[in-house]
């Protein structure tokens, strides 16, 4: 192999990310499991659904809420784990209300761009369970 084509590249890569990524109707809403892993090795799951007005809600169904609830031992740990959880949110531009790490797109196209961003929220979020 002499040189490595920058397009085949990422042609192989895109190829990885469409065959690891699935995507289903669960509950009325859009269930997209995303190729971004979790500490455990589970993949990120995240959620669309549209609001009144058409705009694009992307949220993890609030299951990083739900973690933080089963691996903290008391109330104060929880809190603590739960003011450091809208920290994430507020540094990663994301919300953190109802239990949801999520945020509100326009369009379908802005709100695929911002899956990472929540997957980054949801990892971190899930990382501090470690301390």
């Amino acid at each position: 192999m002499r040189g490595l084509d920058p397009a085949i590249v990422k042609y192989l890569f895109m190829e990885m990310l469409a065959q690891s990524t699935q995507c289903i109707v669960e509950d009325g809403v859009v269930r997209l499991e995303t190729p971004f892993m979790l500490p455990d090795g589970h993949l990120v799951r995240v959620y669309f659904r549209l609001g009144l007005e058409q705009e694009v809600i992307v949220s993890d169904g609030g299951y990083t809420s739900r973690m933080v609830t089963v691996f903290s031992r008391f109330e104060e740990e929880a809190r603590a784990r739960y003011e450091k959880l809208r920290q994430i949110a507020r540094d990663l531009g994301v919300e953190y209300a109802d239990g949801e790490l999520r945020f509100v797109a326009p369009s379908l196209e802005q709100a695929v761009r911002r899956v990472p961003v929540l997957a980054h929220a949801v990892v971190a979020g899930l990382g501090m369970l470690t301390w």
